[in-house]
């Protein structure tokens, strides 16, 4: 097959989607949702929850049919075992189904809804999230993902009201990789991502790559999408770890990571490299190169000028693929090399045409395929932001391969609703964007203060049986 060197590439990125399921089983997501909000009891079963394509209520939801739903997933009453003791008046606690690339069903995130119209209100959700603040960090940590749901959240400002009562250490600086800018004249809530909302964005923990990153992510949904897709996908990167290949697994630990980070002065506006859209005057909220480079000194991030005018910010850094969680100790899958190895693009695209029947997905996946090929597989030319073995081998197609299939086989869907806030361990727990057609999706986030990476990553020993 490799004299035929197009069709091999697209056929790996095919096959290294995951194989995902029809639209039509958010109608069963729905009926189960209806069906543990219904229960009198409170709550305490693990499912998703984030990704809603319709503005309806939780009432709307049709007639509830859970014969799916196994006893161990089944709603049981909540009897909490954390070491804080919460303040539960008024709210029902249950954790919601969630749509897996194997057509099964999944327990993930952990959700608070109102018990009655009463508490529906911002105040009462900011209260409820300054009062019950250790509690709730605990159901993060253990769930890695906790969503608020069914209250009345409309604007930008109202998603940093809630979120500032339950953290108030929040951070407006970025380094990643995405465009995107303050929202509704607040300071911390930002866009998600100023790319085509037709563009997937790979599962991925927040600026894993950086030497400082956030340690929660709190993203909202303003309006959802009404067409197929939109969903804010939640995979555990501790499972992922734990699902590589040994052999790749061990190599990573040895050999670890290169990144090399490309940016323009005015970034690339037609392409489908996510990173390129970026300009480094975006990212540092400056166009002094003085004062760039000072503040890239002070994040540990070496920096030289490239280009005719020596415009172009390049940066080149090694760091480990790895990452243990600085509460649990677990091991952790954290790095980009899922988001920008150049057959990612072409491989969500496929995931999103198997999940959803859209043929333009397809037909998007063949051609970015080809030309990838041509540009980065044949011709060697590098994405913007570019990762590689530590030693500078290029990670293999296979290698990529593998790495996706962890990745996809531990991923969770899951429909927003309007309103919607969901609060995510950034240390253990990817998010991704399941592409859509419809331009009016309005999802934003806000994170926590920068922290450096566990100081025990730069020494880190991984044992035999964690490797």
């Amino acid at each position: 097959m490799m004299r035929y060197p197009v069709a091999t590439a697209l056929l790996v990125c095919f096959v290294a989607s995951a194989v995902p399921k029809s639209h039509a089983a958010s109608t069963s997501v729905a009926k189960a949702v209806k069906s543990t909000l219904t229960n009198d009891a409170t709550k305490n079963v693990r499912s998703p929850w984030w990704q809603s394509d319709f503005d309806v209520s939780i009432d709307e939801f049709p007639d509830p049919d859970v014969s799916w739903c196994s006893s161990a997933e089944a709603p049981t009453n909540d009897t909490d075992t954390t070491s804080q003791r919460p303040h539960l008046e008024g709210v029902k606690t249950y954790l919601l189904p969630s749509d897996a690339n194997d057509g099964s069903f999944k327990s993930y995130p952990y959700v608070i809804s109102p018990s009655s119209d009463d508490q529906k209100t911002l105040a009462f959700l900011s209260s409820f999230m300054e009062q019950n603040r250790g509690w709730i960090n605990e159901k993060i940590l253990q769930y890695g993902a906790v969503l608020f749901r069914g209250f009345d959240v409309v604007t930008a400002k109202d998603v940093e009201r809630a979120v500032l009562s339950f953290e108030p250490d929040l951070s407006d600086v970025y380094r990643g990789t995405s465009p995107r800018h303050s929202q509704g004249g607040s300071r911390f809530v930002f866009s998600a991502a100023e790319v085509p909302v037709h563009y997937p964005i790979a599962q991925h923990c927040e600026m894993s790559f950086l030497k400082e990153v956030p340690p929660k992510l709190f993203f909202s949904a303003l309006r959802v999408s009404s067409q197929p897709g939109g969903e804010t996908a939640l995979t555990d990167f501790r499972q992922v770890y734990r699902d590589l290949p040994d052999d790749l697994r061990q190599k990573l630990q040895m050999k670890k990571l290169r990144y090399t980070r490309t940016h323009t002065k005015d970034g690339i506006s037609f392409t489908h490299d996510v990173a390129a859209m970026l300009s480094w005057p975006e990212m540092f909220r400056t166009d002094n190169k003085t004062r760039v480079e000072e503040l890239s000194a002070l994040e540990g991030m070496p920096v030289r000028w490239e280009g005719p005018n020596e415009d172009t910010f390049v940066s080149e850094f090694e760091t480990e693929a790895f990452q243990l969680h600085p509460e649990t100790g677990e091991p952790v899958w954290f790095n980009h090399i899922q988001v920008f190895h150049w057959t990612s693009f072409t491989a969500e695209l496929f995931g999103a045409f198997r999940r959803t029947g859209d043929i333009r997905y397809l037909g998007r996946a063949v051609m970015i395929g080809i030309h990838s090929l041509i540009k980065y597989g044949m011709m060697g030319q590098r994405m913007a932001l570019h990762v590689s073995f530590g030693d500078g081998e290029v990670i293999s197609i296979s290698e990529a391969h593998h790495i996706r299939k962890a990745v996809h086989q531990n991923t969770v869907y899951n429909r927003w609703l309007r309103g919607d806030i969901v609060a995510i361990d950034n240390l253990s727990t990817a998010h991704g964007r399941s592409p859509t057609y419809d331009s009016g999706r309005n999802v934003v986030v806000a994170w926590t203060a920068l922290v450096p990476k566990r100081d025990a990553m730069a020494k880190m020993h991984l044992t035999a049986d964690m490797v």
